[in-house]
């Protein structure tokens, strides 16, 4: 990680200064590079690169030109979600983090010796990367987003591709494991039960616990003072089973039957 520079073109707001140097303390990136921002050093920076992210911030080199910033890298890749009249291949933030991270770690057989550097660049916030910003890199990155708000806050594309970069880095060195992870089926499986089953709503899904309870607690099975612990459990159970539509209703005609016996006993 140590040959990924980050690059913030023209950044107006300080504080996004900051917040980016936290997302990349976050995703274990340090480089940072500014080229003419409006206003650095800045409080406004320091205060929203708190809670560690500081050194990211300090060692961050202010330059007055991208050319200046990314003129010894390799590989350059330009986040923008529009397209320009110079516009370059298409990357999504997987493919950017993919390429970026076999670059800079690639072995070298030059004099230098050492691993290319690459870099990731952002535009400014109010209009973006320029054309002649755009001439200067490999590829465009572009995160998917709503079609009606496309554009995100700098700090948080920062943030999105950063994350990227160090879950490749972490698959990469194997100190990533999905062991603890629930399998999730592919969602473009036909057999995937959310897209074939109708499953209940959150409002009947909570109906029924709301009466399961109630009959845990008429039974005994249940502290009336405190069911919670007892339910937190069950809740988990039901999750894992995920029934249908179908298989709560048929829940909650056992439950409205052991009611009726209940208040027939009284």
């Amino acid at each position: 990680m140590d040959n990924i520079r980050i690059v913030m073109v023209r950044t107006y707001t300080a504080g996004n200064i900051g917040a980016a140097s936290r997302a990349m303390k976050n995703m274990g990136l340090h480089k940072l590079m500014l080229v003419s921002p409006r206003e650095f050093p800045s409080a406004e920076a320091t205060k929203m690169a708190t809670r560690g992210a500081e050194d990211v911030l300090q060692g961050a080199r202010v330059v007055d030109s991208l050319y200046s910033a990314v003129h010894d890298c390799e590989l350059v890749i330009a986040c923008s979600a529009r397209p320009r009249y110079f516009d370059l291949p298409v990357l999504s933030p997987e493919q950017a983090a993919q390429r970026l991270y076999s670059t800079a770690n690639r072995k070298t057989t030059s004099e230098k010796g050492s691993s290319p550097s690459v870099a990731l660049v952002f535009g400014p916030e109010k209009d973006g990367l320029h054309n002649d910003d755009i001439k200067l890199a490999h590829y465009r990155v572009t995160i998917p987003a709503s079609p009606e708000n496309t554009s995100l806050n700098v700090a948080s594309a920062v943030q999105i591709i950063s994350y990227e970069l160090n879950k490749y880095h972490m698959l990469h060195e194997g100190t990533f494991s999905d062991d603890h992870l629930l399998q999730v089926p592919n969602l473009s499986s036909s057999t995937n039960r959310r897209s074939s089953i109708e499953l209940p709503s959150i409002a009947a899904r909570e109906s029924f616990y709301e009466t399961l309870e109630q009959v845990f607690k008429d039974t005994g099975v249940a502290n009336k003072d405190d069911p919670r612990q007892l339910m937190q459990k069950v809740r988990r159970i039901l999750d894992r089973a995920e029934p249908d539509d179908s298989e709560l209703n048929l829940l909650r005609g056992a439950l409205a039957n052991i009611q009726r016996r209940l208040s027939e006993k009284e």
